[in-house]
């Protein structure tokens, strides 16, 4: 193998990983044996061992013991479309509203922020914090901001119901819709990292969105920022 500042076994384990991912190696499927990865990367059976070993940790293979290694399920699966909710990743998942209110703040609007909830800048807006989990496995941070004079006491309604969707609907929201999503990838906050149980150096996905109301105005600019390997966003183009 080429030479590279990185260990061997992390080398190995980032082919294997890639392949997992990208679904060349699907779930269910069984990986080459200890012996056949030796021979594949150049190595000896112990490195081929620790990189399968991290790859356990990461949740992505099992060890069955006397048959091999194999490939674990998929992480749950986001549509980004037009009624884009956390509360499908729930329902998939057999659960209810899981969002727990971590705290709120107020703030003037920035331009860029002004520029998403079409308002003008200096608007008082509040953002909303809450962490919000389908299971142990699948945690999310997630940021809110919302116009503060239009939704008056929205925290307290995140705290009550668990539900953005259901606290809208008590301010008379009774549908929304996904309005433009942005995608990108970035370390955690300490505070996140801490919420999520993840070190500092694991990446994060971040999904920034802005839902909108039936006539078409801005509702609210949220950022989910979701540990790497827990979900897979899917978009459809038909």
């Amino acid at each position: 193998m080429a030479k590279n500042r990185f260990p061997v076994w992390r080398l190995i384990q980032s082919e294997l990983e890639a392949e997992i991912r990208s679904g060349l190696i699907g779930p269910g499927d069984q990986l080459p044996s200890e012996n056949e990865l030796a021979e594949r990367f150049g190595v000896n059976r112990h490195t081929v061992r620790t990189a399968l070993a991290n790859l356990a940790m990461l949740g992505l293979v099992r060890a069955r013991r006397g048959r091999g290694v194999f490939v674990e399920d998929r992480p749950p699966e986001y549509r980004i479309t037009r009624d884009s909710k956390w509360s499908e990743i729930e329902r998939q998942m057999n659960t209810g509203p899981s969002g727990q209110l971590l705290g709120s703040s107020e703030r003037l609007a920035t331009s860029a922020i002004a520029g998403l909830l079409a308002v003008p800048v200096a608007t008082p807006i509040v953002m909303v914090e809450t962490l919000r989990g389908a299971s142990p496995s699948l945690l999310i941070y997630s940021y809110h901001v919302f116009e503060r004079d239009r939704f008056v006491g929205i925290d307290a309604a995140v705290s009550r119901t668990g539900s953005f969707t259901d606290a809208l609907a008590e301010f008379g929201v009774e549908a929304f819709f996904r309005a433009s999503t942005w995608i990108d990838c970035r370390m955690p906050r300490p505070r996140e990292a801490e919420a999520l149980s993840i070190p500092l150096d694991a990446p994060v996905l971040v999904m920034m969105y802005v839902d909108s109301d039936t006539a078409g105005r801005p509702l609210l600019y949220g950022n989910a920022v979701i540990p790497s390997g827990s979900l897979v966003v899917r978009i459809d183009t038909l």
